[in-house]
């Protein structure tokens, strides 16, 4: 293996040691991935190991990703990543210097509020519509997965035959569904449906999908299978980007229309925004968070 790959693996090899979701185990992969690059296209050659990082190599790593214009959140969570490994290794002491905090490394600030809106029905229509022309049913059968369901784009992923067969049966007996896949944090949940038809007709155009891709939603442009669900996200998350689309943006708009149905049985604004948060995920106590991130 090359210098860099190696100092990729030790990156990873601390990282395991961490824990957390499993989506949080390869976004520091992908973290680890990154630095490493960066810091080898820089000319720092001598990085073997977590223990070899300094001061300097933060500052330049920020410096280079900021020229690919991520957004401040991003460039966070990958300095939380790397800040991580640093206190794993015993390195406390910078991992917490203030010459190196966010607001020294020129990215504080940045919100947890919504910076995505709902997608429109109209640009809902045009991307499913496109993914068809484009012989990608599976990102078109996601899309609706995501809008009329409400789930996050990892557990329509991780959505099978017997899955969606279970939905479709769940959806005719009294408009709810349980969701116990991909979910964040393991937490499986009930999504109370508003709009049956949809989300029926969702499903099953997703288990016609199934039937024609050997039982996966998600393949490759050639048509294999993909090499597992870690392959399929990114699949499809390259094909979202290249076409322009956000998919969390259809779960936004799901979380509207959940608001306005539960409003319209009486429940209290109040009321009716921690039931959309026990939809999307998120438990009951977090309606107020869902109202400055979903309803903006």
């Amino acid at each position: 293996m090359s210098r860099k790959t190696d100092f990729q693996a030790s990156l990873v090899a601390v990282m395991a040691r961490l824990g957390g979701s499993h989506l949080t185990r390869e976004a520091r992969e992908r973290t680890a991935a990154k630095f490493s690059t960066l810091m080898y296209e820089a000319g720092y050659t001598h990085l073997a190991s977590p223990a070899d990082i300094g001061g300097k190599h933060l500052r330049a790593y920020v410096s280079a990703r900021k020229e690919e214009s991520p957004g401040v959140r991003t460039l966070q969570n990958e300095l939380a990543h790397l800040r991580s490994v640093l206190e794993n290794v015993g390195k406390q002491a910078m991992a917490n210097a203030a010459e190196l905090s966010n607001e020294a490394l020129g990215i504080s600030g940045g919100t947890r509020l919504g910076t995505k809106t709902a997608m429109s029905s109209e640009d809902f229509q045009t991307f499913t519509e496109r993914a068809e022309r484009q012989n990608r049913p599976g990102m078109a059968a996601l899309l609706r997965l995501e809008r009329h369901l409400g789930l996050r784009g990892n557990e329509a992923i991780h959505a099978r035959e017997d899955t969606l067969r279970r939905w479709v049966r769940e959806l005719q007996a009294d408009g709810r569904i349980n969701v116990l896949a991909g979910t964040k944090g393991g937490r499986p949940r009930t999504v109370d449906v508003s709009d049956r038809a949809s989300a029926s007709a969702a499903v099953a155009s997703a288990l016609a999908v199934c039937a024609k891709q050997g039982g996966f939603l998600v393949i490759r442009a050639n048509g294999s299978p993909a090499g597992g669900l870690k392959q399929a996200r990114r699949i499809y998350h390259s094909w979202a980007h290249r076409n322009g689309i956000q998919p969390h943006s259809a779960r936004y708009a799901f979380a509207r229309d959940q608001l306005d149905e539960y409003l319209s049985r009486g429940y209290s604004s109040r009321e009716a925004l921690m039931a959309v948060s026990q939809d999307l995920g998120h438990g009951d106590g977090r309606g107020r968070w869902v109202k400055s991130v979903y309803m903006r």
